[in-house]
C-alpha cells in the first residue's frame, strides 16, 4: 500500500477514534452516577462531570481525603481479598450526601493498580423510606392516641373534679369544733388518701398530654436565637431541685458561639427533657457537665452525666415509644426529644456505659454555615 494511503487510513481510524472516545465521554458525562478512576494512593486519574458536581475534586487532592472509609477497601481489594466492594459513604462538602459506592479494580491504560469508583446519591431515597416509614408508625400510633385522649380524657377530669368537690366538703368537716374524739384522725386519713388519688389523676393527665405531644407534628416556629439563653433559662428554672438532689452542674461554653435558627420554647423543653433525665439517673447526687462547642455546620451541645448509665442491650430502644427503664417513667420522653431535635433539622448521639454514665450530644444547625477548606 502506498505511503499516502497509509497516512490517510490513519487519519481516518484516528478521526474515527476521536468521534467514538467524544461518544464515550458524552455519555459518561451524561449519566447521573459519578464516575472516578483512581489509584492505589487515592491519586484521581479521571472523573466524570457528575462527579464534579457533587464531589470537592480540586487538583492533585487524593479521593482518600474526601472519602476516608473507601482506603480501607481499596487496600482490600488491592490484596485480592474480594473483586468488588460495595458500601454507603457520607460526604459533608458541598452539601450532605449519603453515597452508595461500588469499587471496582480497573485496568486502566494498561494500569492494573487502579480502581473505579461508581457513586450514586442515594441521600432522597433513604431519607424518603425513612420519613414513610416513620409517618406509617406515627400514623397508626396517633389513632390509637385520638382514641385513648378521647376515652381516658373526660373520665379523668369527671374524677379529678369530683375529688376536688370531696377535698373541699372535708375541709369543712375538719373545720367544725364538735367534732367527734378521733374523728379528726379519721377525717386526715381520708383526705391523704383523696389526695393520692388526686396525684394520680394529675400524673395520668400528664402521661396523655406527653404521649399526644410525642407524636403531634411539629411547627416549630424559627428564628435566630443564641442556642445558650434557653439553656441559662431552664438551669434557673431547675436549679431548686438540682440543689435539693445534690447534684453539681458544669457549663463549659466556647467562646464566640454561633446562633441557631430554632425554636427557643422548643430548645427550653429539649434542654429540660435531656437535664431532668440526667436528673432522675443519679439517685444520690453526681454531677452533670454541659458542654457548648460549634464546627463548620453545627452547634453541638453535649449533657454527661455520672448517673447508672444504659446498657448495650437498651441503647437501640431508646427512642422507641413506651420504653423505660425508669419503675414510673412513660416512655415519651427521649421520644420527644428526638422530634425536636428532627424539627430543627439536627441530629442525636447518645453514649452510655452502665455505672459510669450517659453522655447525650445534640447537634442543632448553626445559622450561617462555614466553608470547609479541603486539606
Amino acid at each position: 500500500m502506498p505511503e499516502g494511503m497509509k497516512i490517510g487510513k490513519l487519519i481516518r481510524t484516528n478521526k474515527r477514534l476521536e468521534r467514538e472516545l467524544s461518544r464515550i465521554d458524552s455519555i459518561f458525562n451524561a449519566i447521573f452516577s459519578a464516575v472516578v478512576v483512581i489509584d492505589s494512593s487515592g491519586g484521581v486519574q479521571f472523573a466524570n462531570n457528575f462527579a464534579k458536581s457533587i464531589l470537592p475534586l480540586a487538583d492533585g487532592v487524593s479521593i482518600f481525603k474526601i472519602l476516608p472509609d473507601i482506603e480501607a477497601d481499596i487496600r482490600v481489594c488491592a490484596d485480592g481479598g474480594r473483586e468488588c466492594v460495595r458500601r454507603e459513604v457520607e460526604v459533608d462538602y458541598p452539601e450532605y450526601r449519603l453515597l452508595s459506592a461500588q469499587i471496582v479494580p480497573f485496568d486502566f491504560g494498561g494500569e492494573t493498580d487502579t480502581y473505579a469508583l461508581i457513586l450514586n446519591d442515594v441521600t432522597k431515597d433513604k431519607f424518603t423510606a425513612q420519613e414513610r416509614i416513620e409517618s406509617e408508625k406515627i400514623a397508626s400510633v396517633l389513632n390509637l392516641a385520638s382514641g385513648v385522649a378521647h376515652e381516658l380524657g373526660n373520665p379523668l377530669n369527671s374524677m379529678g373534679i369530683h375529688l376536688q368537690l370531696a377535698l373541699r366538703r372535708l375541709g369543712k368537716l375538719k373545720a367544725k369544733e364538735d367534732l367527734p374524739d378521733g374523728a379528726g384522725g379519721t377525717l386526715a386519713e381520708i383526705e391523704q388518701s383523696l389526695c393520692v388519688c388526686s396525684d394520680e389523676i394529675k400524673r395520668l393527665d400528664a402521661i396523655i398530654e406527653n404521649f399526644l405531644k410525642a407524636l403531634r407534628p411539629m411547627k416549630p416556629d424559627m428564628a435566630e436565637c443564641s442556642p445558650l439563653e434557653p439553656l441559662a433559662q431552664t438551669l434557673n428554672l431547675l436549679d431548686g431541685e438540682i440543689s435539693d438532689l445534690g447534684i453539681a452542674v458544669y457549663v463549659n461554653a466556647a467562646a464566640g458561639l454561633p446562633k441557631v435558627y430554632a425554636d427557643k420554647n422548643l430548645l427550653k423543653q429539649l434542654y429540660f427533657n435531656l437535664i431532668k433525665n440526667a436528673m432522675e439517673a443519679m439517685s444520690k447526687g453526681g454531677t452533670i457537665s454541659i458542654d457548648a462547642q460549634a464546627d463548620d455546620d453545627f452547634v453541638k451541645i453535649t449533657f454527661a452525666d455520672t448517673g447508672c448509665g444504659i446498657s448495650a442491650d437498651n441503647l437501640p430502644k431508646l427512642f422507641q415509644p413506651y420504653f423505660t427503664t425508669k419503675p414510673d417513667g412513660h416512655g415519651l420522653g427521649m421520644m420527644i426529644i428526638q422530634a425536636i431535635v428532627r424539627a430543627h433539622s439536627g441530629k442525636i448521639d447518645v453514649n452510655s456505659e452502665v455505672g459510669k454514665g450517659t453522655k447525650i450530644t445534640v447537634s442543632i444547625p448553626r445559622k450561617e454555615r462555614r466553608v470547609k477548606m479541603l486539606p
